[in-house]
């Protein structure tokens, strides 16, 4: 029984992406958005499977207890920390447009992709080969960060749990 890896760990399969290319699915009205989206898929692919790799050599060497991997000064090894953890976090956000990137891909074989999750109305054209990977239009995009700001300001410090923070907001800005 082998060791699993980070890859394994993380949910990265480094064969290659899970959604099948079959070209013969897509409209062709999509089909611009479909390569590009491939394109990208395909290189979120390549940096992922090199910061994996990067990350898995330098824990292996670690773990083999080579007295040559570990730093003689504490700041040293606080860079070394911070190295691992920045690797681990650009994994973390590869992993995340990998699954924005693939969801995207399914919504043009379902034929909901273009249309705004929130307004259900038609993603700009300009908007989609900017970010083809959307599920929002511009306004669409408007209401979602207006609504998690509003959401930010609810769990607010001047909340006390027995009343309404919404309200103790707003009586805060009449005055």
């Amino acid at each position: 029984v082998g060791a699993a890896s980070l890859a394994d760990i993380l949910g990265f399969a480094p064969g290659g992406p899970s959604i099948k290319a079959d070209e013969q699915k897509v409209p062709k009205k999509f089909k611009v958005y479909y390569d590009l989206l491939v394109s990208l898929r395909d290189h979120v692919y390549e940096e992922l499977d090199l910061h994996t790799r990067e990350t898995l050599k330098k824990s292996n060497k670690e773990d083999s207890g080579d007295i040559a991997s570990y730093s003689q000064h504490m700041a040293d090894e606080g860079t070394d920390n911070f190295d691992r953890d920045f690797a681990l976090s650009l994994v973390s956000s590869e992993q995340e447009a990998l699954a924005e990137i693939e969801d995207a891909i399914k919504r043009i074989y379902n034929g909901t992709y273009g249309i705004c999750e929130i307004t259900g109305e038609p993603i700009a054209t300009e908007r989609l080969m900017a970010v083809p990977f959307t599920k929002h239009s511009l306004e669409g995009q408007k209401q979602l960060e207006k609504n998690k700001r509003f959401t930010v300001q609810r769990g607010g410090v001047y909340s006390t749990g027995i009343e309404d923070s919404t309200q103790f907001i707003a009586n805060d800005d009449a005055d």
